[in-house]
C-alpha cells in the first residue's frame, strides 16, 4: 500500500498547518497582551514571522512523528515480558508503573490535594453548618447536608476514607495515605490493562513501550496519581472506559463489552460534573457501529441510564430527599458570564438599555471590571445573582448568543483567555505539591520530609522554565497537539483509505474531551487529565500496523 502522501494532500497539509499556526499564535497574543496581535503594521509583522517559525515547527513535528511510526512499525513483531496481552505481563506492566509512582507516595505522603478537596471534607465534616451559595463570603447562607458544588459521589468517597478509614486507622492523614496508595495501584493496573490490550489491536511494541515511559516517568503524571483529586478518579476510569469504546469499535460490541460500557459511563458520570454530557455524546455516536446497533437495548442503557440518573433522579428525588444543595445554577453558565463580562467592558456604551437590564438580573455589572480575570472565569461566577429566576436566565442566554455573532471578537478572546492554555505553548503542567490543611481539615505532609518536596517543586519549576524541557511540559503538547497530529494521519496518509471512519469513531471521546477544555474556568492540566493518561493509546490509533490490523481484521 503506499505510504506517502499525494501532491494535494501535502498542499493540505501546509494549509493545516499555517492555519494551525496562526490560531496558536493569535491565542498566545491574547493570553499574554489581551489582544490578538494584529492591530498595527509592526504587530502583524511580529505574528507573521511567527506563524513562519511555528509552521517550521509543526513540519519538524510530523517527520519526528512519522519517523517514530515507521521505526515501530518495521521492528520484528515479538513477545515481550511487558506490554503483552496476558495476565503476567499485565500484572509485571503495572508492578512496574507503580514502583515508579512509589518515590512520590513516599515523599508527598500522605498525599496532595486541591482546595476542592479540602471543601469537599469540610462540606462533610461541618454537618448542617451554614455554607456560602457561591463559596463567597458575604453572600446569603444555606444550610444543608452537602453541596453538589462537587460531584457528591467523590465527596462522599474523600471523607470515607478520612473519616471512617482514618477513625479505624488512628488519623485523618492515615486515611488519606490508604486511599492515595489504593488509587495510586489501581490508576498503574488501569494504565497496565491499556498498553498491554494495545498489543492485541496491532500496536507496535515501541508504541507501548514509549507509553510506560511516558506515563512513569513524567512527574505531573505522578503527581495526579498520588493526588486525592475528583480529576484523578474520574481519569482512571476514563483509562478502562476508553479502551472498551475503542475495543468495541475495533473488534465486536459483545454482551460484556456492553456492560462493562454501561457501568463505567455511570461511574464517569457520577464523578464529575461535566461527566453525563461526555458519555451521552459519546455513547450516542457508537450508534453508528454495526454491532453496537444489534445490542440497541444495552446502547440505550449506556446514555440514557447516566442522563436519568443524573439529570433526573439525583436532582429531582435524592438531593430534596437527603438534604444536599444542587451546587448553584451559575456553574452551568460560568463560560458564558466570561464571555459576556468581556463583551460588556469592551462594548458597554453600545448596548442598549434592556440589554444591560437582562445582564444586571443574572450577574452584578457594578463589580465587573474590578473583578474580571482573563484567565480564570470562577471570579465572573462570583458576580452571579443567586436569585435570578429560570426565565431571566433563559432570556440572559439568548442574549449571550446574540452578543456573540454582534460581537464575536470579545466572545473569542474571553474563551482564548481561559482556555488558551491548552491550546498555545502558555501553560505548563501544574500541579499539586502538598494537602491543603486548615480549621475543618488538618492534614499535614510529612515533615521529615519537607526539604525533598521543596526539591521536587524547585526542580520541576526550574525545568519548566528551560527552552527544551520546558516545551515537554507544557498542557498544549499532550492536550492539543499530539492528538491534533493522530487526526491528521488518520486524514492524510493514504494507509488509511478505506478505513478511516473507523479509526476516527475511536476518536470521538478523545475529541469530545478537547471540546471539554473549551469550558473549562482556566487552563489547569488536571482538566486534561483523561487526555494525558490514554495518550499512548491515542498515539497508537495513528499508526500504520493499527491501519494494517484493520484491514487485515485481525
Amino acid at each position: 500500500m503506499k505510504e506517502t502522501i499525494s501532491l494535494p494532500g501535502r498542499l493540505i497539509a501546509v494549509v493545516l498547518a499555517a492555519a494551525l499556526a496562526l490560531f496558536t499564535v493569535i491565542t498566545e497574543h491574547v493570553r499574554r497582551s489581551g489582544s490578538f496581535g494584529l492591530g498595527t503594521t509592526a504587530e502583524c509583522a511580529t505574528t507573521a514571522m511567527q506563524v513562519v517559525l511555528y509552521i517550521v515547527f509543526f513540519v519538524l513535528g510530523w517527520k519526528l512523528i512519522d519517523w517514530f511510526d515507521k521505526r515501530a512499525v518495521k521492528a520484528a513483531p515479538s513477545r515481550h515480558l511487558l506490554c503483552s496481552w496476558n495476565g503476567k505481563s499485565v500484572l509485571l506492566t503495572a508492578l512496574l508503573l507503580f514502583v515508579m509512582f512509589v518515590p512520590y507516595l513516599v515523599v508527598f505522603c500522605p498525599g496532595v490535594a486541591s482546595r476542592d478537596t479540602y471543601n469537599q471534607i469540610k462540606d462533610f465534616v461541618t454537618g448542617t453548618m451554614p455554607i456560602e451559595i457561591n463559596w463567597n463570603a458575604g453572600e446569603p447562607m444555606i444550610s444543608c447536608f452537602l453541596n453538589d458544588h462537587h460531584p457528591v459521589t467523590d465527596t462522599l468517597l474523600f471523607t470515607f476514607f478520612t473519616e471512617f478509614v482514618g477513625g479505624l486507622a488512628g488519623s485523618a492523614a492515615r486515611g488519606v495515605m490508604i486511599y492515595c496508595g489504593l488509587q495510586t495501584a489501581l490508576t498503574a493496573l488501569f494504565m497496565s490493562v491499556m498498553l498491554c490490550r494495545m498489543e492485541k489491536l496491532g500496536m507496535p511494541y515501541l508504541y507501548r513501550k514509549a507509553g510506560v515511559l511516558f506515563l512513569g516517568l513524567s512527574p505531573f503524571v505522578a503527581l495526579y496519581a498520588i493526588g486525592m483529586l475528583k480529576d484523578s478518579i474520574y481519569s482512571l476510569l476514563f483509562i478502562v472506559y476508553y479502551l472498551v469504546y475503542v475495543v468495541i469499535i475495533r473488534e465486536e460490541a459483545t454482551s460484556g463489552r456492553m456492560l462493562w460500557l454501561i457501568l463505567l459511563s455511570v461511574l464517569l458520570a457520577l464523578t464529575k460534573k461535566t461527566g453525563v454530557y461526555f458519555v451521552i455524546l459519546c455513547n450516542i455516536a457508537l450508534l453508528f457501529v454495526l454491532s453496537v446497533r444489534r445490542r440497541w437495548a444495552e446502547w440505550l442503557a449506556s446514555w440514557a441510564l447516566p442522563a436519568v440518573l443524573l439529570l433526573v433522579l439525583l436532582p429531582k428525588v435524592l438531593f430534596p430527599m437527603f438534604a444536599i444543595f444542587p451546587g448553584g445554577k451559575q456553574e452551568s453558565i460560568g463560560f458564558t458570564m466570561q464571555m459576556s463580562a468581556r463583551t460588556y467592558l469592551d462594548h458597554k456604551d453600545a448596548l442598549s438599555d434592556e440589554e444591560l437590564r437582562i445582564l444586571s438580573k443574572v450577574m452584578d455589572l457594578k463589580k465587573v471590571e474590578e473583578d474580571y480575570s482573563s484567565y480564570n472565569y470562577d471570579e465572573v461566577k462570583k458576580l452571579f445573582n443567586y436569585s435570578a429566576t429560570e426565565q431571566q436566565i433563559s432570556a440572559y442566554k439568548r442574549l449571550w448568543l446574540r452578543l456573540f455573532v454582534r460581537y464575536p471578537f470579545s466572545g473569542i478572546k474571553a474563551l482564548l483567555g481561559t482556555a488558551g492554555g491548552f491550546f498555545t505553548p502558555t501553560e505548563s503542567m501544574r500541579v499539586y505539591y502538598e494537602f491543603p490543611s486548615g480549621e475543618y481539615v488538618q492534614i499535614q505532609n510529612a515533615p521529615r520530609f519537607a526539604f525533598l518536596r521543596e526539591a521536587v517543586q524547585a526542580v520541576y519549576k526550574w525545568l519548566c522554565a528551560l527552552p527544551g524541557t520546558g516545551l515537554l511540559l507544557q498542557c498544549v503538547l499532550y492536550m492539543w497537539w499530539l492528538p491534533l497530529a493522530v487526526l491528521l494521519r488518520v486524514l492524510l496518509l493514504p494507509n488509511f483509505k478505506g478505513r478511516r471512519m473507523k479509526t476516527l469513531g475511536c476518536l470521538v471521546p478523545i475529541a469530545v474531551s478537547v471540546l471539554v477544555l473549551w469550558v473549562s474556568p482556566y487552563s489547569m492540566a488536571r482538566y486534561g487529565l483523561p487526555l494525558l493518561y490514554t495518550l499512548p493509546l491515542v498515539m497508537g490509533l495513528g499508526s500504520r500496523t493499527w491501519e494494517q490490523g484493520l484491514e487485515s481484521g485481525e
